[in-house]
């Protein structure tokens, strides 16, 4: 199996994982140097990195390290002998009396981001937002926009009606919502679909001057009660960087993203 391959198929997929590699056997052991097994996150595995009680211990260990993100070396001592002391290796009851040298890399599942609009800002963003480390789908109510050809930066690329999306959609809680979208009653509808869904999202970002983003949220809290959640609501969407281009706007959205991903309080 080619562990690699599936293991860049887990990353577009989004998938998280941990790629554990023997870096390094010494004496009688079963894991060779260049072994590879893939742990998911339902504990399944793919590959070995030699079998028996080491690969139950790398598994466990790997399990760890994906809820907490960490990458790791770690070196492992396979010997049956309750009486080794002194050894700054974990021991592993094994009989074959060798060691062996694991290097756990974890790869998380990205924050996912949803971008209702694939127009010039749109594009801008997704493909701003390639490099930084969100899984985009985009979704636009135009076939035109929703190709290939139009937005080849989007890791998914969902043709549909806007409000029938938003009425469907599941996003996960460390989601991103940006709504960027060719007319004044999707940009409403879409997020008076989410917030009346009370979807637990990170943040929810709609393109609009001061005025607008006024009117939205009164209407907004005329249609769903002025108790309704506005905390993840960012619009005007953007920091105040300055210009007007489509990529400009688009690097103003994702720094917006960004300090809320990181939860950085912002000092001007």
């Amino acid at each position: 199996m080619n562990i690699l391959g599936k293991a860049s198929q887990l990353i577009e997929s989004n998938s998280p994982f941990v790629l554990t590699t023997v870096i390094e056997s010494k004496g009688s052991s079963p894991g060779k140097s260049g072994f590879k097994m893939i742990v998911l996150s339902n504990g399944e595995t793919i590959g070995t990195v030699g079998g028996g009680a080491i690969e139950v211990k790398v598994k466990e260990h790997a399990m760890v390290l994906l809820n907490n993100g960490c990458n790791e070396f770690k070196d492992y001592l396979l010997d049956a002998d309750k009486e080794v002391l002194n050894s700054e290796k974990e021991i592993v009851p094994m009989m074959c009396k060798g060691s062996i040298k694991i290097y756990y890399e974890v790869f998380g599942k990205m924050p996912t981001l949803y971008v209702f609009g694939g127009g010039h800002v749109g594009q801008a963003l997704c493909k701003l937002i390639a490099d930084i480390g969100y899984y985009t789908i985009l979704i636009d109510n135009r076939k035109d926009f929703a190709t290939r050809e139009k937005n080849p930066y989007p890791n998914d690329i969902i043709h549909a009606d806007y409000l029938e999306y938003a009425d469907e959609f599941k996003p996960q809680g460390n989601s991103f919502v940006v709504i960027l979208t060719h007319g004044h009653k999707y940009d409403f509808g879409i997020l008076q679909k989410i917030l009346s869904r009370k979807l637990s999202v990170k943040y929810i970002g709609v393109i609009a001057s001061n005025s607008k983003a006024a009117k939205i949220v009164n209407d907004i809290k005329e249609s769903l009660g002025k108790d309704v959640d506005l905390s993840m609501l960012h619009s005007p969407i953007g920091l105040k960087i300055g210009g007007d281009s489509a990529i400009e706007i688009a690097l103003s959205i994702a720094a917006e993203m960004q300090s809320v991903r990181y939860n950085q309080k912002l000092v001007f």
